[in-house]
């Protein structure tokens, strides 16, 4: 059994930059070991020119993936989560685990067999994780490292309801019974994915003000403004130290849109497994849901609300009087 307390926790809010993610750093870690990659649009092989190929085949996403190398340990965890040992603190207010509007948030309290955790780059299918030790380390500030990639949460909310009317479960592409498509935006940003938000990205919040230097927040905007050194932060915060990366920048460029669209292609399916036919999960960054100023505002007062401290956002330049009212 994989102890909790040795398990490092790369956590995102969705469509936060969470395949990217997971996309630069199992490139970064098949580099590492020795393999090669070709890239889809240029032709072009990054790595060692006879190392082992990237099997495709056996990328599923996660949440766990092997890292030994890269990282000083075994596996790591990228998906989304709450933040461990914020369930076992007083600042925990005992909701209900199904308060998410969909399920997806909290990967290690959604009530998945834990001892049968999916793991990606192993010659191993899966092993187990100890929640509760994790959980009770992290309360007592012992556990592993810990850090949340987040994003502003109008343009998370916005892309997030778009992803979600295309998706191929109705689990997600339902809201209460409705259909997101021909839902108006303002009722969902209300009434789920707000509320959605700050469930999640509280606990973060607290645990960093309670173990600083455990607890890392890193905005999604940065990273997509200098991904190789923003996730270059997170892998040494996440390692306990600095190290040298040879093949970041390499597996970084390998993990862009255009690229992976050229691999989702070849495959004939999306890699996220969430899309039906050849469509693919990633979409433009920008938001295509455009707010008005009231909207902002109310956004902003039900965020401050539910306690969280909203000058932690990178604002959009539109909203940033909104912001500071």
């Amino acid at each position: 059994m994989l102890n909790g307390h040795k398990l490092p926790i790369l956590a995102t809010v969705p469509r936060s930059g969470t395949w990217f993610i997971r996309y630069s750093v199992s490139y970064l870690c098949h580099l590492d070991r020795g393999g090669r990659v070709e890239d889809r649009a240029t032709g072009r092989i990054f790595g060692e020119p006879k190392g082992f190929p990237f099997d495709y085949s056996r990328f599923k996403g996660g949440p766990l993936f092997r890292v030994r190398g890269t990282l000083p340990t075994e596996h790591l965890f990228i998906g989304h989560a709450t933040c461990p040992g914020f369930h076992e603190t007083a600042a925990f207010d005992g909701r209900a685990e199904t308060d998410f509007h969909v399920r997806g948030y909290d990967y290690f309290h959604d009530g998945w067999d834990y001892g049968y955790t999916p793991v990606d780059l192993a010659d191993y299918i899966n092993t187990s994780v100890d929640v509760r030790a994790m959980e009770r380390s992290a309360a007592k500030g012992r556990g592993a490292p810990v850090a949340l990639v987040y994003r502003n949460p109008l343009e998370q909310a916005s892309s997030y309801f778009r992803y979600c009317q295309e998706h191929k479960d109705p689990a997600f592409s339902l809201f209460q019974g409705r259909p997101l498509i021909g839902m108006d935006f303002s009722d969902y940003l209300f009434a789920a994915a707000l509320p959605s938000y700050a469930k999640q990205f509280v606990s973060f919040q607290a645990m960093a003000k309670k173990y600083p230097h455990q607890v890392k927040l890193v905005a999604y905007e940065g990273l997509m403004a200098n991904p190789v050194e923003t996730l270059g932060e997170l892998l040494d915060h996440l390692g306990g130290a600095p190290r040298e990366r040879p093949f970041l920048a390499d597996a970084v460029w390998l993990a862009r849109r255009d690229h992976m669209k050229e691999v989702e292609r070849g495959l004939g399916r999306s890699l996220d497994g969430t899309r039906t036919g050849l469509g693919s999960h990633m979409r433009s960054r920008q938001s295509d849901t455009p707010l008005d100023g009231k909207t902002v505002r109310e956004a902003i007062a039900l965020l401050r609300s539910l306690d969280i401290d909203t000058g932690l956002f990178e604002w959009p330049v539109a909203d940033k009087a909104a912001s500071a009212a």
